[in-house]
C-alpha cells in the first residue's frame, strides 16, 4: 500500500457554477470564498494535510483567476501544475484532460474544486480508501438526495448510481473525491453523453461496476462534505467552516470597549474600534475596519479589507473583500460580493412575513432554498443609495445601483440602474 505522499491528486476546477449567479459572473465557482478563502484552497489544504503535495489543477471558465491565485503552489506547501479542459463537457472530460499527467500513476485522487470538505474528512478517507483495492468512491448521508442522486451499495461495494431523482427522499450520494485507478481511463473512452450533454464521470464508473470490477464506498463522517449548488449554500459551508476554526486568534488590534464572546478570528491589519461587539464564531479578514459601535453575529465571515461601520450589524453573512457598509445597515444570512457599497439605512430582508421557505431565482425558476432566513446575494460592485430596501432571497447582478429608497422585490440584472 502506497503513503499518502505517493498519491497524486488531481482537483477538477473548470466549473462555471450558473446557478450561483451572480456571484461566478465575475469569478470562477471554485474561488467563491468562505471563511475568507477559496473553496478551492479548503480543498487544496485537506489534501495537503493528507500528505498530498503533488497536484493538477484542471481548468477552464476563468482559469487563469485561479493561476493566479495559487501559482505553483508553494504558498500552500504543494506543486500545483495545471491543465486546460479545451470545452466546459463534463467531469470525464475534465479528468481525461489530465490524463497525460497521471501516466506513471497506478493509482491516484480525484477531487471536484467547488465542494466543500474538511480536513479531517479527507483525511480519514484517503486513510481507509487505500486498505482497498480497486476504486474508492466518497459517499456521504444526506436527507435529500433528489439533487445529486443516489448511490445503492450492498457490503461495501456500489452496485449502482442513480441519476438525480424525481423526489425527495434520503440516502448515500456521491461526494466528490475519489481513490481511482489508471483503469478509468479507459471508461472514459467509452463514456457517451449523458442528457445534460455531457461526459459524466459517474457514467465512466457505471462502466466499471457493470464489467464486475470493484468500486468501493466509503462514507464520510457528517459534516465532512457540502455540494454546493445555490447560493445559500455557501452560507452553510461558510458556517461550517468558520465553526471549524474553533480557537480565538486576535492578530488585528482590539481597542478599549470591544466585547467578544466565543471563538473570533482577527486577521492582521483589522481593527476592531470601540463600542463594537463580535459574537462568534465570527472570521475577520486582514486590514478590516470594524465599528465604531458595530454588531458582528454568529457565522459572519469578512474577506480582507472590508469596513463595517457605525451602528450596522452584520449576521450570518459572507462580507467579500473591499465591500463598504459604513453605518446604519443590516445584512443578514446573505451574501456580499467584492467592492459593494451599501448606503446608509440599507437593510437586507430575511424573513418572510408567513415564516415560509425563502424562494429564489434561478435559471428562471424559482427554486426553493430550504431555509426560513435567506436574504440577498449581491454580485460584485452593486452600490446602493440610502434607506434601500432589500427582499428575501432576491439577486442583484455585479454592477447595478440601487436608487435612494428603493424597495427591489425582484432580481436586478447586471449593471442596471434601478430606482424607487
Amino acid at each position: 500500500m502506497e503513503s499518502e505522499s505517493d498519491l497524486k491528486a488531481v482537483v477538477l476546477a473548470a466549473g462555471r457554477g450558473v446557478r450561483l449567479w451572480p456571484l461566478t459572473e465575475t469569478r470562477p465557482k471554485p474561488l467563491l470564498p468562505i471563511a475568507n478563502k477559496p473553496i478551492l484552497q479548503h480543498t487544496i489544504e485537506a489534501l495537503v494535510d493528507s500528505g498530498i503535495r503533488d497536484i493538477v489543477l484542471v481548468i477552464n471558465y476563468k482559469g487563469e483567476a485561479v493561476r493566479e491565485k495559487f501559482g505553483n503552489g508553494a504558498s500552500l506547501m504543494c506543486e500545483i501544475e495545471y491543465v486546460r479542459q479545451r470545452e466546459p463537457k463534463g467531469t470525464a472530460d475534465a479528468l481525461a484532460a489530465a490524463e497525460a499527467r497521471l501516466k506513471h500513476e497506478d493509482r491516484f485522487v480525484v477531487a471536484y474544486g467547488d465542494d466543500y470538505y474538511q480536513k479531517e474528512g479527507v483525511k480519514g478517507f484517503l486513510a481507509k480508501a487505500q486498505q482497498n483495492d480497486g476504486i474508492t468512491i466518497a459517499t456521504a448521508k444526506v436527507e435529500d438526495a433528489s439533487q445529486f442522486g443516489g448511490i445503492e451499495v450492498k457490503n461495501g461495494q456500489v452496485t449502482r448510481i442513480r441519476e438525480k431523482l424525481l423526489r425527495q427522499e434520503a440516502g448515500l450520494v456521491n461526494a466528490g473525491i475519489y481513490l481511482m485507478t489508471k483503469a478509468v481511463f479507459s471508461s472514459i473512452r467509452k463514456t457517451t453523453r449523458s442528457k445534460r450533454g455531457e461526459f459524466e464521470l459517474t457514467d465512466s464508473l457505471k462502466i466499471i461496476i457493470d464489467r464486475g470490477e470493484s468500486v468501493r464506498s466509503q462514507v464520510l463522517e457528517d459534516g465532512a462534505w457540502l455540494g454546493i449548488s445555490y447560493p445559500w449554500d455557501l452560507l452553510e459551508a461558510n458556517q461550517r467552516a468558520v465553526m471549524a476554526d474553533r480557537a480565538r486568534l486576535i492578530q488585528g488590534k482590539v481597542e478599549d470597549g470591544v466585547r467578544i464572546e466565543g471563538p473570533v478570528v482577527v486577521e492582521e491589519g483589522a481593527v476592531i474600534k470601540a463600542g463594537s461587539r463580535m459574537e462568534g464564531p465570527v472570521h475577520v479578514g486582514k486590514d478590516c475596519e470594524i465599528g465604531p459601535n458595530a454588531f458582528l453575529r454568529p457565522y459572519s465571515s469578512l474577506g480582507d479589507d472590508v469596513k463595517v461601520g457605525a451602528a450596522c450589524e452584520v449576521k450570518n453573512s459572507i462580507i467579500m473583500s473591499s465591500a463598504r457598509i459604513p453605518h446604519l445597515s443590516y445584512v443578514g444570512d446573505s451574501i456580499v460580493g467584492e467592492g459593494c457599497s451599501l448606503g446608509a439605512g440599507t437593510i437586507t430582508a430575511n424573513l418572510r412575513f408567513d415564516e415560509a421557505v425563502v424562494k429564489s431565482r434561478v435559471r428562471g425558476a424559482l427554486v426553493g432554498s430550504g431555509r426560513r432566513k435567506l436574504g440577498t446575494i449581491l454580485g460584485d460592485h452593486v452600490r446602493t443609495g440610502i434607506n434601500v430596501s432589500i427582499f428575501p432571497g432576491v439577486k442583484i447582478g455585479p454592477g447595478a445601483w440601487l436608487g435612494p429608497g428603493a424597495i427591489v422585490e425582484k432580481d436586478v440584472a447586471s449593471g442596471a440602474r434601478y430606482r424607487a
